[in-house]
Order: structure tokens, then C-alpha cells, then sequence
């Protein structure tokens, strides 16, 4: 897939106002009823979301999550102490239901905390 400039792609306009704890835990459609109206108050769809991963499970975590996002550039900023990654992957997407689905994937892989 050709990457296409789409003015929606402006860094600035990434969800910045969405917070920790508005991703729910667990993988039941109710849970993420709210979410997904934060999400369409706060982000432009079709655009550029950014998801943001802290992995402390090292190497396999990595691995799995790369299963969910298999195409997309992963940016790794490992913690000082070497404990954590912070992955920051930057994905095209066309409604916040994708996004949702995204999220309740990578769900299901341990060690990953969801941002």
C-alpha cells in the first residue's frame, strides 16, 4: 500500500487529548461504548492515529504485537533502566471502530500496557 499525504496527517492534530485512562481494560463491547465517543469527539476519521504501547515483557511482547500492526513502523524508545519499551506506531485509520479493534487485540497480549 502507497503512503498517500492526507492533510488530516498533521502531527498536531494526533490524539493528544485522549488519555491512559480512557482506554477501558477487558474486551467487552460495552466497555468501549464511552471510548469510542471520546475518541470521534477528539480525533479526525479518516486520519492518522497514533497508538502508544509500554511492553515490559521484552522480545516476545514485541513479536506479538507486531502480529496486530504487522506493516506499520514501530518506534522503540526503550526506559533508562531498560525494563520498558515504549512503542509509538502511527497508523492510518478509517473510523474508530478500527481503532477499537486494534486496541482489543493487542488486549490480549500480556505484558503490553495500552496509552
Amino acid at each position: 500500500m502507497d503512503f498517500v499525504y492526507h492533510p488530516y496527517m498533521d502531527e498536531n492534530n494526533l490524539n493528544h487529548q485522549l488519555d491512559f485512562n480512557d482506554i477501558p481494560e477487558g474486551n467487552n463491547d460495552n466497555t468501549y461504548a464511552n471510548f469510542k465517543e471520546k475518541l470521534e469527539s477528539v480525533q479526525t476519521f479518516p486520519g492518522l492515529y497514533a497508538f502508544k504501547f509500554i511492553l515490559t515483557g521484552g522480545v516476545a511482547q514485541i513479536k506479538d504485537l507486531r502480529t496486530v500492526l504487522p506493516d506499520d513502523e514501530f518506534v522503540e524508545t526503550p526506559s533508562k533502566t531498560g525494563k520498558y519499551v515504549s512503542i509509538t506506531v502511527k497508523k492510518w485509520m478509517e473510523d474508530a471502530d478500527a481503532v477499537i479493534e486494534v486496541y482489543k487485540k493487542v488486549g490480549e497480549i500480556k505484558g503490553v500496557m495500552m496509552l
